[in-house]
């Protein structure tokens, strides 16, 4: 079906701010980008016409890593649950969490992960699942919630460990290997996936080289935490005589199409390694925070020229908020209110994550010009100031915050996901209902009730 999206501010993130403009979609792309003038009315039995006046429009978002079981997690209270470090954090809530989690549990965290993500404007998500109690098939049935039934563009992966024992690792590279050998079988371009590792001080080094093995026919990399608490870089060199990146380099792990998320505790020349292997990093400075995990040397990174993308690594569903809270912490870590800038954050919003999530689809997509797809997020966004194509970032920082702005309408692919903040489809409170009685039941399971 083809649609007109009638008014409105356009942000092409292609150099152009359109004011009352059109964009045309066909055949899930966008056709035609412009000034009402120039683009024609379309007529009733040829599509549909939806009223964007006064809105703003932009490329639909990208979340480059994160964790949809995560959110069945929120509200939990843990009895003796103080951690004092990252490696706390992981034994005393998230271990213990993925081990209970069921295919009910999966099913549902995914579905409200996605739900939340679109009504922030996410239409790509890049998800990092694990769950030791039930590993095979959990990434179809996240396919069949996030995709199928929500409606978003996902890559999906799972996190091979051997923290649980060879047998549970392995299960874990069976399930990869499974779900990339399906996604390559299908003829759409809303799949994709990597191969998921959960950081090398929970893999031994078989581990790494069989995964190596399987890369070598694979068109995908590996998703991975790297350096996000000192612990990993403590075990490489207390076990390996090496720093992370070179442990995982010599197993030949990092490539053009391996995304490596965090990089907080790098070394120097760790991260000129980095430079010459052109990875993806993503950079997730809320749980980061939230875990006392460190500041991430981001500046750094992108002087080298490497792609750095943003995650939440499922703290949160905004990308908004990622973006704000990304300069802010730079400004505050350094001590400087001129210490980066918003273009340097843009472009790890508007650029990076936009190439690599071209890289794993292997389409167009983040702008709003002719032959991209149409991934679009309609913001209802009443601006008291201008807005130009030079000071659209500072909206974006200063004015989208609180109930200054709603994400109203959503289109992935083409289709309206979301339409005037509802659901396209689906009744949201049946879904919510449902979710609190999955997550009471999951809760009881980790609290051993």
């Amino acid at each position: 079906m083809s649609y007109l999206l009638d008014g409105g501010t356009i942000w092409t993130n292609n150099g152009e701010l359109i004011e009352d403009g059109r964009i045309l979609i066909e055949n899930g792309e966008i056709a035609q980008a412009g000034s009402s003038e120039e683009i024609a009315d379309l007529p009733e039995d040829e599509g549909e016409t939806i009223d964007c006046s006064r809105k703003l429009l932009t490329p639909g978002f990208v979340n480059a890593h994160t964790h949809l079981y995560s959110t069945l997690a929120r509200g939990l209270v843990l009895p003796n649950y103080s951690p004092e470090n990252l490696s706390e954090v992981l034994t005393g809530l998230w271990w213990k969490l993925d081990r209970k989690l069921d295919r009910e549990a999966t099913r549902t965290s995914a579905r409200i992960g996605a739900i939340e993500l679109l009504k922030n404007g996410v239409t790509t998500v890049f998800d990092h699942h694990s769950s030791p109690s039930h590993t095979e098939g959990s990434l179809q049935l996240i396919e069949e919630e996030v995709v199928e039934k929500i409606g978003l563009r996902s890559s999906l992966c799972y996190e091979v460990t051997d923290r649980n024992g060879r047998g549970e690792a392995q299960q874990g590279i069976r399930e990869n290997l499974d779900w990339l050998s399906a996604v390559s079988n299908r003829n759409d371009d809303l799949t994709s996936g990597q191969f998921g590792l959960h950081a090398s001080f929970t893999l031994s080094s078989d581990t790494l080289e069989e995964v190596s093995s399987y890369l070598e026919d694979l068109e995908t990399g590996i998703h991975i935490h790297l350096a996000e608490g000192r612990e990993d870089q403590d075990d490489s060199l207390n076990q390996y005589g090496e720093r992370v990146v070179t442990r995982l380099d010599n197993h030949g792990l990092i490539d053009e199409h391996a995304i490596l998320a965090h990089g907080i505790h790098l070394s120097e020349p760790e991260k000129d390694l980095l430079a010459d292997r052109d990875p993806f990093l993503v950079h997730n400075p809320r749980s980061n925070m939230n875990n006392g995990a460190g500041v991430a040397d981001v500046e750094g990174l992108l002087n080298r020229g490497l792609s750095v993308g943003l995650g939440n690594d499922g703290l949160g569903f905004s990308m908004i908020d990622e973006f704000r809270a990304t300069l802010l912490l730079q400004k505050l870590y350094h001590g400087s209110p001129s210490f980066m800038g918003l273009e340097d954050v843009g472009r790890m919003l508007f650029e990076d994550n936009y190439k690599l999530a071209e890289d794993a689809f292997g389409i167009k997509l983040g702008k709003l010009s002719p032959g991209y797809r149409a991934d679009i997020a309609v913001l209802n966004y009443p601006s008291p100031t201008p807005i130009t194509e030079e000071n659209f970032l500072g909206h974006l920082f200063f004015g989208t915050s609180g109930n200054n702005y709603e994400v109203e309408t959503v289109f992935v692919d083409g289709e309206p996901v979301l339409r005037d903040s509802e659901l396209v489809g689906l009744n949201e409170s049946d879904i919510y209902r449902d979710a609190r009685k999955v997550s009471e039941r999951l809760w009881k399971r980790l609290k051993g009730k």
